[in-house]
């Protein structure tokens, strides 16, 4: 009886190790299964401008009027209003930051172009670690965008104000491969508005939109915002006038109210600074 004892024994032993070889090959795989999910979980992204391989999940283009110096307060009204944009922008949303500085024939490239980063309190505790992410996002994006801001503030004067011209520039670059409602498009104006080019300048001729509209030279300006909202930041010109009338007018805002829209956007807000 005893042998028979130790025979069930070692039996039951060779069958504890096998089960217990199988349970580590098991939890091997099952960490090697993990390492490869949180790998391929993580989105890939590209290292200049943060956007994910898979492309931008939304552009918000901001262009920016260097065209006169802008005072300390309108300064500050701006800073707070990139920071909300900051704030508010969702993973994976692209800014395209130019300046008012194109015309009808030549390429207008954004002065920085980056994708909003993931921020700590989104950290998925599984694959993502809330302090690295919290240092990346400020260093990568946040950082960047007040840098590029801080040095469009910069005192500055030119003899031209392209406005009309620089939206449509803008708008083939950043918003050209985008098909209609393809993903959220929006495009921030910080500018007087006041048009000054050869082609039309509003200290020569009154804000009138359908005028602009029938004039053979439309073609050559109009942009192509494919749904995009639009908000300006109203920088006032106290002495920006027109045969002794100040062209900031309510008319002069209707003015690009119609156009946007006849650009296929949609003026969402104009606040005066």
């Amino acid at each position: 009886m005893a042998r028979r004892r130790r025979a069930t024994k070692g039996l039951s032993d060779g069958w504890s190790g096998i089960l217990l070889a199988i349970a580590g090959f098991a939890i091997i795989g099952g960490l090697g299964g993990g390492l490869w999910w949180v790998k391929h979980s993580r989105p890939q992204l590209d290292q200049e401008t943060n956007c994910p391989a898979s492309g931008p999940t939304g552009i918000h283009v901001i262009l920016f009027d260097r065209s006169d110096p802008i005072t300390d307060s309108q300064a500050q009204r701006i800073k707070q209003t990139i920071e909300k944009l900051k704030n508010e922008a969702p993973f994976g949303l692209r800014f395209d930051i130019y300046t008012f500085e194109g015309d009808t024939t030549h390429v207008l490239d954004p002065k920085l172009r980056i994708c909003a980063l993931g921020k700590a309190e989104n950290a998925n505790p599984l694959i993502e670690n809330p302090e690295i992410m919290r240092r990346r996002y400020e260093t990568r994006f946040a950082a960047v965008i007040d840098q590029t801001v801080s040095e469009l503030l910069r005192a500055s004067t030119q003899k031209t104000s392209p406005i009309i011209e620089s939206i449509r520039a803008a708008s083939i670059t950043s918003f050209g491969p985008v098909e209609r409602g393809q993903m959220p498009l929006h495009i921030t104006m910080i500018s007087d508005m006041i048009q000054n080019t050869a082609l039309y300048s509003q200290f020569k001729s009154e804000s009138n939109f359908p005028a602009l509209g029938r004039n053979n030279g439309w073609a050559s300006l109009q942009p192509q915002l494919k749904g995009a909202e639009a908000d300006i930041l109203y920088l006032s010109r106290p002495k920006a006038v027109r045969n002794g009338v100040q062209i900031q007018n309510r008319g002069h805002e209707a003015f690009w109210e119609q156009l946007i829209a006849a650009a296929g956007g949609h003026l969402e807000s104009v606040d005066p600074l």
